[in-house]
């Protein structure tokens, strides 16, 4: 049975790019075909393409090993839009109906799509998400059908610099020749398939601890009411790591190995007895740069308003979450719940070691909105052996040239009568060609008598004269 079309989503994180490649069936519901990674190193840079060939080098080389797997040509795919520049900022419209009248779909679209097209100031809107639709100034959450004189709708823009996506668009489709079918914020991908609806309605901050940035956002009554990113990760504390005489492989290995904050910071572990690792000094050094960005995270829930109102507390995603002793010590930092976040089995069907993986949540996110087939279509092979050959274009032209001369020629000048029988004798050949041959031979018997004609009739004429004499 023949398969059918595939979506590829890609993730460019600050410490690896993630691919995958499934397959959503009528339901929605999502079946990972493939799946593979690669390290950034320093090609990407808190969330955003750095360097433009060395992130083209490895999507080609991220879509080769999951066109291997599959055994199918990807032709596009859709990329996560992340970076330490993104932010949601609010933004309203109006709609005056003049008289009482029906709301339909078309209203509302058109608001959406006027949304879409704001552009502030040196920022790119990267998407629109969480509308709020008021009629008449009372908030409704199923407008159409509603009559109104007066609709307002309340947006959150998600924006950001240009050159998240100009390096995207770089790398991907002028260096590799890949088309990018959608861009997707990441934060807002991790949010679609990590948290519950009862978590969004009672309130909710969802952390997603990168590489490069930590990224906040922040749910109440089913929407997203705010984001921020902090510039800083989990590179960012192997840094720290690093200078306590490390090279980089060793930091971060020592870190996911040794490294625990909070209450067990201390404790020496087994395996690292004899070893050449201080665990009390690094675990020192990782708990100093965890508390600042935890501090800076607590500030942000302070900033937007929301802090008291997260009745389902905090929900941790992304790589640098696997801190041992993360969830518990940002507890008591916040004094409200902590828990790890994990992709719902109700999107998708297999891979349970994906979706266990918390480094996985944002890309896993991308293929809830992934709906366009990814599939190179391939152009239909010509027959060329079987085809009908032209003419090449160096002889047909000389041959159009000589026959466009022929036939002027011919205007020109009286042409003498052709026997018919010589046209049924070279009916199959070429008849123009054969004309010209047959014209050539009638003209020459036109030609004027040469001297070897002239001596020859004055013989003729004196062998008559002596035959009349005899």
């Amino acid at each position: 049975m023949e398969q059918s079309g595939f979506i590829v989503g890609i993730d460019l994180g600050t410490s690896k790019i993630v691919g995958l490649l499934g397959r959503k069936n009528e339901q929605g519901v999502i079946s990972i075909l493939a799946s593979e990674s690669i390290p950034s190193d320093n090609c990407v840079k808190h969330g955003v393409v750095y360097n433009i060939d060395e992130a083209a080098g490895k999507i080609k080389k991220l879509v080769n090993l999951l066109e291997n797997k599959s055994g199918r040509k990807i032709g596009k795919i859709y990329v996560s839009v992340a970076g330490k520049s993104l932010r949601a900022i609010e933004y309203t419209l109006t709609k005056d109906l003049i008289d009482e009248s029906e709301v339909s779909f078309a209203v509302i679209d058109q608001m959406e799509q006027q949304a879409r097209q704001n552009k502030p100031d040196f920022l790119t809107n990267y998407s629109v998400v969480a509308p709020e639709i008021f009629l008449d100034g009372h908030p409704e959450d199923d407008p159409i059908g509603k009559t109104a004189t007066l609709v307002e709708g309340r947006y959150r823009l998600i924006v950001g610099r240009p050159n998240i996506k100009s390096n995207l668009i770089k790398c991907i489709t002028e260096k590799n020749q890949l088309d990018i079918a959608g861009f997707i914020v990441g934060p807002v991908a991790a949010g679609a398939i990590v948290l519950d609806e009862t978590d969004k309605q009672a309130g909710c901050a969802l952390i997603d601890f990168g590489a490069g940035t930590t990224t906040l956002s922040i749910y109440k009554e089913g929407l997203l009411r705010y984001m921020a990113v902090i510039p800083f990760g989990g590179r960012t504390i192997s840094k720290d790591v690093k200078e306590l005489g490390f090279i980089d492989t060793a930091a971060e290995s020592y870190k996911i190995k040794y490294g625990r904050v909070g209450k067990d910071k201390n404790k020496q572990a087994t395996s690292s007895s004899n070893s050449e690792v201080d665990v009390k000094e690094m675990n020192k050094v990782i708990q100093l740069r965890e508390e600042e960005i935890i501090l800076n995270i607590l500030n942000q829930i302070k900033e937007s308003g929301y802090a008291g109102k997260l009745d389902a507390g905090i929900i941790i995603v992304g790589g640098a979450s696997q801190l041992t002793g993360l969830p518990e010590f940002l507890e008591e930092k916040a004094q409200m719940p902590v828990k790890k976040g994990a992709a719902k089995r109700l999107y998708i069907n297999n891979a349970a070691d994906l979706l266990q993986n918390p480094a996985y949540a944002q890309c896993l996110g991308l293929l809830l909105f992934a709906n366009e087939n990814c599939e190179k279509v391939e152009a239909p092979k010509v027959d060329y052996i079987n085809r009908p050959r032209p003419l090449d274009s160096a002889q047909s032209g000389s041959y159009s040239e000589a026959t466009e001369r022929n036939q002027n020629s011919s205007a020109h000048h009286e042409q003498p009568p052709v026997d018919n029988d010589d046209d049924e004798e070279y009916e199959d050949e070429e008849p123009e060609y054969e004309e010209r041959s047959r014209k050539g031979k009638k003209v020459k018997d036109k030609k004027s008598p040469g001297l070897f004609d002239f001596f020859g009739k004055i013989q003729n004429l004196g062998g008559t004269m002596f035959k009349d004499e005899d």
